[in-house]
């Protein structure tokens, strides 16, 4: 089936040059300037298309890799094409196939389909693209064919209802983004101490290395150290006390059950009721 793509930045040009040099059939770009499209096609090597009737003509499958507040306007655009028997595709994180309105009325199918994959460079990310766990979402007959095209090429493809994209969507935000709210949250501590922000990083970064090696390796619940796996009340509740009413103090302590919870999971014969219990009294 012949790939159409809608959007010429970052994650439509990394698909585009990666399909292509796997062998699969990608018509060409359609964007929102000729000079976008023009770029991208020169990278992967196709075409491109100044109206999105000639896309859909000329296409089966359908890629709109646009920002996510622009997707909604894409597909009123589209519905006044011929999208029989077409595959409409988005790649949002967030947004379900349901933002596809009146599909079945127009003889579309939708999918949503999220890479778990950082495009950090238009021209440059598709070198690692293999290593990319997809999720898909949306019509069974949508994901019947885009299933096996990815697996097809290697990758992992897993599947979720739409009703619970946006907690995927959270739960990698939380991964990828809010691990770095809690870095700066250590930096600034540290900086208290009297280190600045260059010393700070390298200070942190053998434990962090550390800790995500091992926690890809053996999972949270065995990668866990420090005080709360070894029961430590004493200095936990010395964290506690020192960065009382910070807004790092808030975020130790928001932490503080989980970290619990993974520390009784690993050694469920330890007592950790006094530890628990001072995160419990020193909650907002």
């Amino acid at each position: 089936m012949k790939i159409g793509i809608i959007g010429a930045g970052k994650v439509g040009t990394t698909l585009g040059r990666y399909l292509s040099m796997h062998g699969r059939d990608v018509g060409g770009f359609y964007s929102r300037t000729r000079e976008s499209a023009d770029e991208a096609a020169t990278f992967v090597g196709t075409g491109t298309y100044t109206t999105l009737h000639e896309l859909t003509q000329d296409n089966d499958i359908i890629f709109i890799t646009t920002p996510d507040g622009v997707i909604a306007h894409v597909w009123e655009a589209l519905l006044k094409e011929n999208l029989d028997h077409h595959i409409i595709c988005h790649f949002s994180g967030s947004l379900t196939s349901y933002v596809f309105s009146d599909r079945e009325r127009a003889g579309a199918l939708g999918i949503s389909m999220h890479p778990m994959y950082a495009f950090s460079d238009k021209f440059h990310s598709y070198e690692q693209f293999h290593t990319a766990y997809l999720t898909l979402e949306g019509d069974p007959e949508a994901v019947a064919v885009m299933k096996p095209m990815w697996e097809e090429l290697g990758h992992h493809v897993l599947t979720l209802k739409a009703e619970d994209k946006i907690k995927y969507h959270a739960a990698a935000a939380m991964a990828s983004n809010e691990m770095l709210g809690l870095m700066q949250a250590s930096i600034d501590v540290l900086s208290e101490c009297g280190f600045a922000e260059e010393d700070s990083m390298a200070l942190l970064r053998p434990l962090v290395e550390g800790n995500i090696a091992s926690m890809l390796k053996k999972g949270c619940v065995n990668a866990l150290t420090g005080p709360v796996e070894r029961g430590d009340a004493q200095t936990v509740e010395k964290h506690l006390q020192a960065l009382a009413g910070s807004k790092a103090g808030r975020i130790y302590q928001s932490l503080g059950s989980t970290m619990v919870e993974l520390a009784g999971r690993r050694n469920p014969d330890r007592d950790y009721t006094p530890i628990r219990k001072l995160f419990e009294e020193n909650a907002d």
